[in-house]
């Protein structure tokens, strides 16, 4: 079984390339989507807490985004040949060996925010908190990710482009 990640920060693509991949039946779990596989936890106290758009800045120096790796393998298991991951939580480095490759959407800074502000189908980073926190790392999460073996894919191109250029790395 092929196993792929993708990760980027807010905006860069994660979910319009999963839409689109399903559409060309290639299964994908988006973590961000799937009920009881990431949530919000307390760094200190470990308690599970909720997120709201503007709840502010000090909510995310409290909280980490953390997705449930035992539940993430059992999803994955589900699927024979193939299966795409995307998202972003603060533990991904903790199942990163997961996967064959790992892809790194990244843009602009200009094109992301204006993404995440006309966006529909989530309310993350629309806050200005939000915002500044994404602007605040989302250069080191990069760099760091890069230095992981992350390959750099360029979502400032078509949506068609960029959705070939994944199927093509998969292929490979």
């Amino acid at each position: 079984m092929k196993r792929f990640y993708i990760t980027g920060v807010s905006g860069t693509g994660k979910s319009s390339v999963a839409l689109e991949l399903n559409k060309k039946e290639i299964p994908v779990i988006d973590i961000d989507e799937i009920k009881g596989l990431c949530r919000w936890v307390n760094k200190k106290t470990k308690e599970i807490s909720h997120w709201y758009s503007g709840i502010g800045g000090e909510f995310f120096e409290m909280h980490e985004y953390i997705c449930d790796k035992e539940k993430l393998i059992a999803l994955m298991n589900k699927y024979k040949n193939i299966v795409v991951v995307v998202g972003l939580a603060d533990n991904q480095s903790n199942f990163l060996d997961l996967f064959d490759k790992i892809f790194l959407f990244h843009c602009n800074e200009e094109i992301f925010i204006k993404r995440i502000k006309d966006r529909t189908n989530h309310d993350f980073g629309r806050h200005k908190s939000e915002q500044k926190m994404i602007l605040s790392w989302y250069k080191d999460f990069e760099k760091e990710m890069l230095n992981k073996g992350a390959i750099p894919i360029d979502t400032e191109e078509s949506l068609n482009m960029i959705v070939d250029k994944v199927i093509e790395y998969i292929k490979s």
